[in-house]
């Protein structure tokens, strides 16, 4: 658990360095708004492919070999971003971004891994706690970027470079991490857990449970809301004429809503269960939507809050339905149900990449917001009109 967790900071701080400045650079590089969620969205696809490649492979090959693989695939893409933007070769920035989101498909699967190794009634912390290490990487890459920038400015001729150099440098050390230290393979060392589903089948059959159903449907409804306003957002303030200063601040009050309280999150999940900390993340989500949606154009605090409210949010919901999607899916082919999962949420994030430069463009920022409610509100539909889900919610309330 301490290997995961180190290991998924140093990835966590590679990851969010290349966030905190992609769509920025973007823009620089081409001039358009319209295309500069183009990289965020590139990366989407890659871990949408990751996850569901490493879903695979950690089924037939065990949970260490991921582990090992997916980080060295990210320190490439982070190399051809790097030349990519001192080069002005918008593209290949594009390409990078889905190298990077290849490997880090292996960080994200990491919380099933730390679930995998703990008992039922400590999942829900486990998971929070691989999610919580996301903040410590997220702060420090997201308020590097500036510095990193400054310091390489000069030699690699843009101030967009030197994070991407943080990337790359943080993901050789996550490797190597991983590759000395997680050892034995932690699906050799797995806690078995008695009220897993017996029910042997076909992924196929595994993805047509309700309660995964409703697990993946909760987790693509938070990444959905949470995708398309953290693209837009530097954006937004790029526009009132702040600096990656203010666009790291910002990004880093909304980390510390995604992965500051997930231990506590985990907690509540374990203590309230599943559907009332997936309402709960739903309420977070629509307060911070209407917080950043009615902004003042100069108030970055009131931006952060709603930032910081809109990582919470999600919280809530990724932990709880990670959480439930694990403990719902059979045992055989639990890995590979959790890699198709993630490639769905990925793929979500990929389109709502693509829409958020778009959407900035087209309705501005503040109704950017009200769409961003839609994925939440389509889901919370879905789950009280389809009969099967509807079924499988007064089952799970009556536990």
């Amino acid at each position: 658990m301490y290997v995961l967790f180190s290991g998924a900071m140093l990835g966590w701080t590679a990851f969010v360095a290349t966030l905190t400045v992609a769509t920025v650079a973007a823009r620089s590089l081409t001039g358009s708004t319209v295309i500069a969620g183009f990289p965020l969205a590139a990366g989407a696809l890659g871990q949408a492919l990751g996850t569901n490649l490493f879903g695979r492979l950690s089924a037939r090959y065990g949970r260490r070999l991921i582990m090992v693989v997916g980080p060295p695939v990210s320190a490439l893409g982070a190399a051809l971003e790097l030349v990519g933007v001192v080069l002005g070769w918008y593209w290949l920035l594009v390409g990078g971004a889905v190298f990077v989101g290849v490997g880090i498909g292996a960080i994200h699967l990491a919380r099933y891994t730390a679930a995998e190794l703990s008992e039922e009634r400590r999942r829900g912390r486990a998971v929070g706690l691989l999610v919580w290490s996301g903040m410590l990487g997220s702060l420090v890459g997201a308020n590097l970027v500036d510095g990193a920038g400054r310091m390489t400015e000069d030699w690699l001729g843009t101030a967009y470079g030197g994070a991407f150099l943080l990337a790359l440098a943080a993901f050789l050390l996550c490797w190597l991490l991983f590759l000395v230290a997680l050892r034995p393979d932690p699906s050799r060392v797995a806690v078995t857990t008695r009220r897993a589903p017996a029910v042997p089948g076909s992924v196929g059959s595994a993805l047509r449970r309700p309660a995964v159903q409703l697990s993946i449907l909760a987790l693509l409804s938070a990444q959905g809301a949470m995708v398309l306003v953290m693209t837009a957002t530097p954006l937004r303030i790029d526009d009132a004429g702040y600096g990656l200063n203010i666009v790291g601040l910002v990004l880093s009050m909304h980390a510390v809503g995604m992965f500051a309280f997930a231990p506590l999150v985990g907690r509540l999940v374990d203590r309230i269960g599943y559907l009332p900390s997936l309402a709960t993340g739903m309420l977070v989500t629509w307060t911070s939507l209407l917080l950043s949606g009615i902004a003042p154009y100069e108030s970055y605090w009131l931006l952060g809050a709603g930032l910081f409210l809109l990582g919470l949010g999600w919280s809530f919901s990724f932990v709880a339905g990670s959480s439930m999607l694990f403990a719902s899916s059979p045992a055989q082919v639990r890995p590979v149900v959790e890699g198709w999962a993630d490639s769905a949420i990925w793929t979500m994030v990929m389109l709502g990449g693509i829409s958020a430069g778009i959407l900035m463009s087209a309705i501005g920022y503040g109704f950017l917001n009200l769409v961003a409610a839609g994925p939440t509100l389509v889901i919370l539909l879905a789950v009280f009109t389809v009969p099967r889900l509807r079924a499988e919610l007064r089952r799970l309330l009556a536990m």
